[in-house]
């Protein structure tokens, strides 16, 4: 096999050496999983996405969603809203942590209570708007920090606008341009639009990070290749197989990509439940209404529908996901199912 490479990708001040990033997706890519992933080869990774009203309303129980599991970097914060003002605060009392490399505004959220109220995906029908949000934000982290743009191709079919989109908060002073391809109307089922990425990509002068299409490691070159983006970033395919960045790196190196053995796999969701429960543990009482250790194994619940789906006993965990238990039996149930072995 041929090696590949990528190149070093500078957004404003921020240089990250391996523009292969992990998507922010909600209820999944917390610091736990962030931080598993990071360790397998990932470049970069974002928080999942914060709400700018909640963090200036309840600073305390919404910036939950930044915490971090150890020294996680290169780490980007993304917040989401539609109040200009509001987002610009928010920006700037998160740049004033001192502990985020990069500021990403969400404008590509598909998830209709997300969108149909203006923000996320909804900033796409108003470019004026998006552009603004992006001028104060740039304004109110004043160098702190790189500000980025994560959005979609458009609305939906008909309404196709990224070019003008693109355009506007690249004026506005965004430093790189993550671009999904599709449209929010069909969130993430179908084809990605690689073409009209690379129309993007050829179009503006700041870095543009591809998403959306990528399956394999094979496929963030083919990526690269056929678009000529800056970067990838690579979401839910991720799931249950933090592995993929290893397999990134690794066929860089020219080296075949492997499946993990069982005992990788039963590892890895033993640490990932660790993490999870140590950030659980930072929570007070009033916050968690079942304690640390019962809400840390829920929260692994998704994760573990990802992690095991391919083995011959995860039907019979698959029944039991609903029950409240705790970490010693619901990793006794996950060594039960990972002892029958993979389906052929």
């Amino acid at each position: 096999m041929s090696a590949f490479q990528l190149q070093p990708l500078q957004m404003g001040s921020l240089r990250v050496e391996w523009p292969v990033f992990l998507a922010p997706m909600a209820g999944y890519t917390d610091g736990a999983f962030r931080s598993l992933c990071l360790e397998q080869g990932c470049g970069a990774v974002v928080t999942e996405m914060v709400s700018s009203q909640g963090l200036m309303r309840n600073r305390t129980r919404t910036a939950r969603v930044l915490e971090r599991w150890g020294d996680e970097h290169p780490l980007g914060a993304q917040l989401y809203g539609s109040d200009a003002g509001v987002m610009a605060a928010a920006a700037d009392w998160i740049a004033g942590q001192g502990v985020f490399d990069f500021l990403d505004i969400n404008a590509g959220c598909p998830m209709p209570k997300i969108r149909n109220r203006g923000d996320g995906a909804g900033l796409m029908r108003q470019p004026a708007k998006m552009a603004e949000i992006t001028r104060q934000v740039v304004a109110a982290v004043a160098g702190r920090l790189p500000v980025t743009l994560k959005t979609r191709l458009g609305w939906n079919a008909d309404t196709i606008n990224v070019l003008e989109t693109t355009a506007g908060v690249e004026a506005a002073g965004a430093a790189a341009i993550f671009l999904h391809g599709r449209v929010a109307a069909v969130r993430h089922s179908g084809p990605s639009n690689w073409d009209l990425i690379a129309e993007v990509k050829r179009t503006r002068k700041v870095p543009v990070i591809g998403n959306g299409g990528v399956k394999t490691a094979a496929d963030v070159f083919r990526m690269v290749a056929e678009t000529g983006v800056d970067g990838v970033m690579i979401g839910r395919v991720t799931l249950g197989n933090p592995w993929l960045f290893r397999d990134i790196r690794d066929r860089a190196a020219g080296r075949e990509p492997r499946l993990p053995d069982v005992d990788e796999v039963r590892a890895m969701i033993h640490q990932h439940l660790r993490r999870a429960l140590d950030l659980m543990a930072r929570r007070g009482a009033k916050e968690l209404k079942l304690g640390a250790e019962l809400t840390a194994c829920l929260v692994m619940r998704p994760h573990l529908v990802r992690y095991l789906r391919g083995f011959k006993g995860f039907g019979e965990l698959a029944r039991t996901l609903e029950e409240r238990v705790d970490a010693a039996t619901l990793l006794g149930r996950v060594d039960a199912v990972l002892a029958t072995g993979r389906k052929g």
